[in-house]
């Protein structure tokens, strides 16, 4: 019994040299490693290309794009590419424990979910995060991340059956991935595990480009891609969620450039009977006071939360 490891590569050849020795350290050695490489600077695709030449290690795989695509689209090809049925996504970014591998060794059916993980932040400080218990596809539809790409063990087969990571959306799809393994898996494992991977973490605040692409990826999301035909009416309610998501980044990026894509949501939230005609009057109302510099960043935000942000879990 093997996995096969994907990671997707953008101009971070340091990080891949640490995967790579997390990967050396492991206690069981029957790994494959698929790298992507997204059209990295050439200097740096050059780079890459000479040190997996210089490894020579059978197991690692580098795929080098044509063209420049997305972190989901190489997912997908690492997939195409994987030897083995198991298959992890890991980051250039995160660390690994020695036996990460080892524990993933199971037997499962469409997923496994190492529900226990812990996060790195930039000055290397570990946080290790609260597990949850109960309906984990109520957490995902109020916009509640319980857990990171990585904690996911998949089934080649069924991550093929359900579509594979969507490769437009530019934020959330791995959350939206999650959704539809959720709602279409009649058989998985969430496994109250011993933390072996640690993710890094960017801070919200510090995130101030990510306002177009989140609001973006929720209109997509929320338009086109989420099926609700199996959610009840209380689950329908979670995901004005969605709706905070965005709102809470407009407030983090300290810019009312891409205010208009807030507003779009909100209607689109309205429009598909997500939120009632009185909450989409007075979001639109709060919306334009903050514009007008006539409420503050924090009091904006907390109305908001009071108002969008779910509750059930």
């Amino acid at each position: 019994m093997s996995i096969s490891v994907i990671t997707p590569h953008y101009n971070d050849p340091n990080g891949l040299e640490q995967v790579y020795k997390c990967l050396l350290a492991q206690t069981q050695a029957s790994w494959q490693w698929v790298i992507v490489d997204d059209l990295s600077d050439t200097s740096i695709r050059k780079k890459i290309q000479d040190w997996h030449q210089l490894i020579d290690d059978d197991r690692v795989k580098l795929i080098c794009n044509a063209q420049k695509s997305n972190a989901s689209v190489c997912r997908n090809l690492g997939v195409d590419s994987a030897l083995y049925n198991h298959i992890v996504f890991l980051d250039a970014d995160d660390t690994i424990s020695s036996n990460f591998v080892a524990n993933r060794l199971i037997q499962f059916k469409d997923f496994a979910v190492f529900k226990n993980n812990a996060v790195i932040d930039k000055q290397g400080r570990i946080e290790i995060l609260k597990a949850v218990d109960g309906s984990y596809l109520n957490y995902f539809l109020q916009a509640k991340f319980i857990w990171p790409i990585t904690a996911v063990l998949w089934d080649k087969s069924f991550f093929n059956s359900i579509g594979q990571f969507h490769s437009q959306l530019p934020r959330l799809q791995d959350v939206e991935l999650a959704i539809r393994a959720l709602q279409q898996s009649t058989d998985y494992l969430v496994l109250d595990n011993t933390v072996d991977f640690y993710y890094n973490v960017i801070p919200i605040r510090e995130r101030r480009n990510f306002l177009k692409p989140v609001c973006e990826a929720v209109y997509l999301f929320i338009s086109e891609l989420l099926n609700t035909s199996s959610l009840n009416k209380e689950q329908i309610s979670l995901l004005s969620g969605y709706y905070y998501l965005c709102v809470k980044y407009l407030e983090r990026s300290g810019s009312l450039e891409n205010v208009s894509l807030v507003q779009r949501n909100l209607m689109l939230f309205y429009k598909k009977g997500y939120i009632g005609l009185l909450n989409c009057i007075f979001g639109l109302a709060v919306l334009k006071l903050f514009v007008w510099n006539m409420l503050s960043p924090s009091l904006f935000l907390r109305i908001n939360r009071r108002i969008f942000k779910p509750s059930v879990n």
